[in-house]
Order: C-alpha cells, then sequence, then structure tokens
C-alpha cells in the first residue's frame, strides 16, 4: 500500500488475507475445560521424547512429532521411529509425515482407531505409473 493510497483511503490488500500469527497466539488454557484428546507437539531430541510419544498415544492424544532435532543421526532417527510404527501399528493407529523438506520434517501419530487419509503423490506428466 502506497502513501497515496493510505492518504485516498485505497482498498487494503492485506485485509483479505488472516493473520497467522495472531491465530497462532491465541489464548487458550487445556485445563479448563478439559477435552477428551489433545494434539500435542513433540520434538524428538532423544529416546526419553519417544517415550513420551507413546504415553500420549496411550492416552488417545494425537501427536505432531518435530524430528528434526535428530535429523543428523540417521541411525538413532530410524531405530525411534521404527518403535513407533511398530506401536501405532499394535494400537490399529496410523502415521503419516506432513512434511519432509530441509527445513521441516514432522510426522503426524495417530492413537488407535484414528486413520490419516493418505492421498498418492501425482503423476508428471509424460511420466509412467505402475500399480
Amino acid at each position: 500500500m502506497g502513501l497515496f493510497d493510505k492518504i485516498l483511503g485505497g482498498k487494503n490488500e492485506q485485509s483479505d488475507v488472516p493473520d497467522l500469527e495472531d491465530l497462532m497466539q491465541a489464548e487458550g488454557d487445556v485445563v479448563s475445560p478439559p477435552a477428551d484428546f489433545y494434539v500435542k507437539k513433540v520434538e524428538l531430541r532423544n529416546e526419553g521424547d519417544g517415550d513420551l510419544v507413546l504415553k500420549e498415544l496411550g492416552q488417545k492424544n494425537i501427536v505432531i512429532l518435530d524430528v528434526n532435532p535428530l535429523k543428523n543421526q540417521p541411525n538413532r532417527l530410524k531405530t525411534i521411529l521404527s518403535k513407533l510404527r511398530s506401536y501405532s501399528g499394535k494400537i490399529n493407529g496410523d502415521v503419516a509425515a506432513l512434511a519432509n523438506d530441509t527445513k521441516t520434517a514432522l510426522i503426524l501419530l495417530t492413537p488407535a482407531n484414528v486413520k490419516i487419509v493418505k492421498s498418492k503423490p501425482k503423476a508428471k506428466p509424460g511420466s509412467t505409473v505402475i500399480s
């Protein structure tokens, strides 16, 4: 928005876009009133954090797991994720990657009887998909 738009009352282009920072800073109290289930974010730094995820799944909470702290330790990360995937399968939960790029690696884990709808990657034009 330029100076003339401010003076003349021009249209504010950003008014249509919600401010995500305001949404993220919204106040909430997890104690009052208590919910039946929660969505919790856990940063995976060590095996203890993996055990925390197992506990949360046992309490029927959904977990968003940030694996960035262990990205530089692939063997350790693979061991913990294998344990989580195995447990999730035993309780009839589900696991899916939310984001996996250079900056962010997030995994969604769900408790018993909660399934994640997963979409197949779209084929690129000119490529052959074998089912």
